[in-house]
């Protein structure tokens, strides 16, 4: 069984500098991406967990990908190059797709047993 996998609060870090970097406050980061604030600033602080689709949602809003977003963070036995593939799936692809591979995987997951 792997251990708590994800620095949360590294990784709200980096969404922090971004926004920092692109001159946006919180608030306009959150309205632009369609969260409440109070979520949003939690988020930052590492004290919230934000869904794979919110933080997919944050990757594609601020430009930078996934693997930028949990580098240092991801400590368990997936390999590289599944990351790597993973990273390439969701490379360019529009908001919509996005959210239609999201919903295969959970569905794909949810009966993994089953096919």
């Amino acid at each position: 069984m792997a251990d708590k996998v994800v620095d949360y609060k590294a990784l709200g870090k980096r969404i922090q500098e971004r926004r920092q970097q692109l001159g946006l406050s919180q608030i306009a980061a959150a309205e632009r991406l369609d969260l409440s604030v109070s979520f949003f600033s939690r988020v930052e602080r590492g004290e919230k967990v934000a869904s794979l689709e919110t933080l997919l949602k944050i990757v594609n809003f601020f430009g930078f990908s996934l693997d930028y977003l949990l580098q240092d963070s991801v400590n368990c036995s997936v390999s590289n190059q599944l990351q790597t593939e993973l990273t390439q799936i969701f490379t360019d692809k529009t908001p919509d797709q996005t959210k239609r591979l999201v919903s295969w995987l959970k569905m794909l997951s949810d009966n993994i047993d089953s096919l």
